[in-house]
């Protein structure tokens, strides 16, 4: 069969744009380092769907806010260059994307939402009823979310319930809720609260591949999470949650070392993802 019989033909991992802070900040005890942040966008070749994207990146709207782009770079400087968003990476590839799937929508991942057109959206209802209302202190910005008038479907992704996809089983084991994103088995989603509520990391089995969004902004940080200090807590939406689903996320990890977990922040290397 094409593609040794598998759905998606090809995973392709971007950096689009950082943001740096600097450790001592985050976590008690440790010295200070500044650490820059990539801001993750993985791109499915999908044989039936073609181009579908996981999250967008950040885009020069985080530097377009007023006041709330001045507080947001004070807090978190970052950079982005229009050749590392995802927008102009995909023109410059001559690609079409059908659907983007939503990990959470925190300006680095939906800075270029309002790039694309004619697109599914598909996400946790959490999410998208985040993404439209938009609320400063939710860290949702108004001017990165698609307009009205814009051409974008929202799909809200149902788990699944009383399934025997073996796929299915195992996440179930680990996580509260499974999502069948594209409904033929090629991409899964997994429920990781905590940092914001309903977000949403993805597995593809066929490429024995877990992103797990923003659980962690990467395994030193999860390894640390007890040490972390009073404003980084204060940050995420649900401390508790956040380290429940860090735990997960690394029984997981330990039950299945032949996975890899890339989380969306940490250093992970660019170009076609070879298992």
């Amino acid at each position: 069969m094409e593609n040794g019989g598998r759905l998606i033909s090809n995973v392709t991992l971007y950096a689009c744009g950082t943001c740096k802070n600097n450790v001592a900040s985050v976590f008690k005890g440790e010295k200070k380092r500044e650490v820059v942040f990539p801001a993750l966008v993985a791109k499915f070749e999908h044989i039936d769907y073609g181009t579908v994207l996981f999250d967008t990146g950040y885009s020069k709207r985080i530097f377009e806010n007023g006041i709330v782009s001045k507080l947001y770079n004070l807090l978190n400087p970052t950079s982005v260059t229009e050749e590392e968003t995802i927008s102009y990476r995909m023109k410059a590839e001559g690609l079409n994307v059908s659907n983007i799937i939503l990990s959470h929508p925190h300006p680095d991942h939906i800075g270029c939402l309002k790039d694309f057109n004619d697109y599914t959206l598909l996400a946790t209802g959490d999410c998208i009823d985040a993404l439209k209302r938009a609320k400063n202190l939710e860290l949702v910005f108004r001017n990165q979310v698609p307009d009205e008038s814009a051409d974008v479907k929202y799909k809200r992704l149902e788990p699944v319930k009383n399934s025997g996809d073996a796929v299915v089983k195992m996440l179930s084991v680990h996580f509260t809720e499974v999502y069948d994103v594209l409904g033929d088995g090629s991409i899964y989603g997994i429920r990781l609260d905590g940092h914001m509520n309903g977000q949403m990391g993805v597995y593809v089995p066929e490429y024995r591949l877990l992103l797990a969004a923003d659980c962690s902004w990467g395994h030193f940080f999860a390894d640390r999470v007890d040490k972390m200090k009073a404003i980084p807590r204060k940050i995420q939406d649900d401390y508790g949650q956040y380290k429940d689903s860090i735990s997960r996320i690394k029984a997981f990890e330990s039950e299945h070392p032949d996975i890899k977990v890339i989380y969306s922040h940490e250093e992970f290397r660019e170009g076609v993802y070879e298992q």
